[in-house]
């Protein structure tokens, strides 16, 4: 990212993303918005490493399991979310087509 303005983008869709993903289901239960700010800022981080679905699948592994517990956030596991997360980041021009 190359302005304070491009990452302010790239945290509108992460976060957007993260939270109509919800993976730990904590948003309907009355957790605050902001509940995976820190998720979707180290998630923002990854993204210049993000060229396809597996990488995106990959990047919401490593972080969810690192913030929460592995369990339920394999690699496989966020596969669907990561293909997901994928076009969204493409769609948002933040992601060239792999």
């Amino acid at each position: 990212m190359r302005s304070r303005e491009d990452y302010e983008h790239a945290l509108r869709i992460v976060d957007a993303f993260v939270s109509e993903w919800d993976p730990c289901e904590l948003l309907p239960g009355g957790a605050p918005k902001d509940e995976y700010s820190a998720e979707v800022a180290k998630l923002v981080t990854h993204i210049p490493r993000i060229s396809s679905s597996s990488t995106a699948a990959h990047a919401l592994s490593a972080v969810f399991s690192s913030q929460f517990q592995p369990e339920g956030f394999s690699e496989q596991q966020c596969a669907e979310p990561g293909a997901r997360f994928y076009q969204r980041l493409l769609s948002a021009s933040l992601v060239a087509r792999g």
